[in-house]
């Protein structure tokens, strides 16, 4: 078993405003982490980190991705419907990407699913 988290360590260096800021500064992701490698060592499992880029915008069923697909909590995807809890569908966003890049033949398919945000969508097939 592999235990899949997002790459936070520059979190903190977005400008999300002071309170949005303030807020992160104190959740201490690098303890959470180092708990759970720990207690994953202990059970002769391994912790690794995915990229999290557009995650939260991509829908886990058809791959689309918008910025308006999440809204808060929520996640609906404006190209097929899918709606379910917004932190859901990124996690399982995380997984597939992971699974993805760790495949043998997943190095081509995998610069497309972290493609740089150009326009108001990109959509992945």
């Amino acid at each position: 078993m592999v235990f899949v988290l997002e790459d936070l360590s520059s979190i903190r260096t977005l400008a999300r405003g002071k309170k949005m800021n303030k807020w992160l500064g104190n959740w201490a992701f690098y303890q959470q982490e180092q708990f759970l490698s720990y207690k994953a060592e202990a059970l002769g499992k391994r912790v690794v980190h995915q990229d999290p880029r557009y995650t939260s915008q991509k829908c886990n069923v058809c791959k689309h991705i918008k910025r308006t697909n999440r809204k808060k909590s929520r996640f609906c995807c404006k190209n097929c419907g899918h709606r379910t809890h917004a932190d859901l569908n990124a996690a399982r966003n995380v997984r597939d990407d992971y699974i993805l890049s760790s495949t043998q033949n997943g190095t081509e398919e995998q610069a497309s699913v972290n493609a740089p945000y150009v326009s108001g969508e990109i959509t992945l097939a």
